[in-house]
């Protein structure tokens, strides 16, 4: 290969997303779970025949269909998590690591010669189901709060929307070993839940690697739904090289605590706050960015999501695009209510690829799954749709 063919990823290059069920990925958009439990290791994942088959696909310049989630958005406008690692046409990362010219200038000798398979550089966690929380974009795999309501909601809807045999899942002892090992020489480490800064487990991996002299040579980054005070929790952030700090803020107020049921939005503003004060406080470097999943119940505030982030964080937060469950997915919404949702995101530049998406066509049957699982839920949780979103209601009519 003399260069990077146009559809190239550098993710199973570069990076390893592992889960406490042995499975794993080369990315976090896959979430950890592409490949079973086979290779208990994270040396056998990062050698296996699996993701040494996908990287042949991007040699070839081939679209796997196992990255169809960045497929989907490319050609829906909307840029990637393909191109946002480096995009092989413009040589172009959003991540620092890969942004210098030694990466720029290695990465083809990096393929040709298989030097990548020494180590990956990034290690993304994926920390089982262990979490404080029953998002409503969630389910049981992720979050084990949501076991009890998925059995429940089976029972009320006679559909099974969700699993109803997951069991709490977290890392064994001999795995925690294997990821300190692996965190000796690694560049960047990825925590995602669950969530992280709950699991004790995480907090004691921190700790290891930062007692053995490992975290002042890492980029330490932790996707988080912002409850847990990590000034307290993780006093010692201040001993990674950088730390990045993604929070998950997908609504304001009472509609925030309504998706993220479970967690209160005063109480992330002000972890958010603390978290910034922690960081200038001990003069690191560090970044807090809101990333917003967009889904239908809220599409039609996202304007005002973003004012109020703003008054906070230095940036507009990242619209991450939910597309599964498809019964959430924006396209969904029956196409004779979109135009006022359209007309609200059109004075705004930065939803214009989500306009895209809401202008496709529909599926009746999704948005069928909605009203009934929104329903179920609010039966369950004892919680009212139409009196937390009265706008979206008011267009829509569904619970009145």
């Amino acid at each position: 290969m003399e260069k990077l063919p146009e559809n190239f990823c550098i993710a199973p290059f570069v990076q390893l997303t592992t889960h406490p069920t042995s499975s794993f990925s080369p990315c976090p958009y896959l979430g950890g779970t592409v490949w079973g439990g086979e290779y208990s290791t994270i040396f056998s994942q990062w050698r296996s025949s699996d993701l040494e088959s996908l990287r042949d696909d991007f040699i070839n310049n081939n679209q796997s269909p196992i990255c169809e989630r960045c497929w989907n958005e490319e050609r829906n406008g909307k840029e990637s998590l393909r191109k946002r690692l480096f995009n092989p046409e413009t040589h172009i990362s959003d991540f620092e690591t890969y942004n210098t010219d030694e990466f720029k200038n290695s990465i083809v000798d990096k393929v040709n010669s298989k030097s990548y398979l020494k180590t990956p550089e990034v290690l993304t966690i994926k920390n089982g189901n262990v979490c404080n929380a029953k998002c409503r974009t969630c389910h049981p795999n992720d979050s084990s709060r949501w076991i009890k309501d998925s059995k429940e909601l089976e029972v009320i809807t006679n559909k099974q929307y969700y699993r109803t045999d997951v069991k709490e899942k977290n890392w064994s002892d001999t795995q925690i070993v294997d990821l300190i090992l692996t965190c000796s020489h690694i560049k960047r480490l990825e925590l995602f839940g669950g969530e992280p800064t709950y699991n004790k487990k995480v907090i004691y991996l921190l700790e290891e690697i930062t007692k053995r002299g490992y975290s002042k040579n890492i980029v330490l980054y932790i996707n988080t739904n912002g409850s847990v005070d990590i000034t307290k929790k993780i006093p010692f952030l201040y001993e990674f090289k950088e730390v990045e700090v993604g929070v998950s803020i997908d609504a304001v107020g009472k509609q925030f605590n309504y998706i993220r049921h479970g967690i209160d939005y005063d109480n992330v503003k002000q972890n958010v706050i603390r978290m910034k004060k922690y960081f200038e406080r001990n003069g690191m470097k560090y970044s807090i960015d809101c990333i917003c999943t967009v889904q239908i119940q809220n599409i039609f505030y996202l304007p005002e999501i973003k004012e109020e982030i703003l008054s906070y964080l230095p940036s507009s937060p990242f619209w991450n695009l939910l597309i599964n469950p498809s019964y959430l997915y924006i396209r969904n919404i029956p196409d004779k209510f979109k135009q006022p949702i359209v007309d609200k995101l059109s004075s705004d530049s930065e939803y214009t690829d989500l306009i895209q998406i809401l202008k496709q066509p529909s599926n009746p049957s999704d948005w069928e799954s909605f009203i009934e699982v929104t329903k179920g839920l609010d039966l369950i949780r004892n919680e009212e749709f139409a009196s937390i979103f009265p706008e979206f209601n008011n267009i829509t009519k569904i619970f009145d």
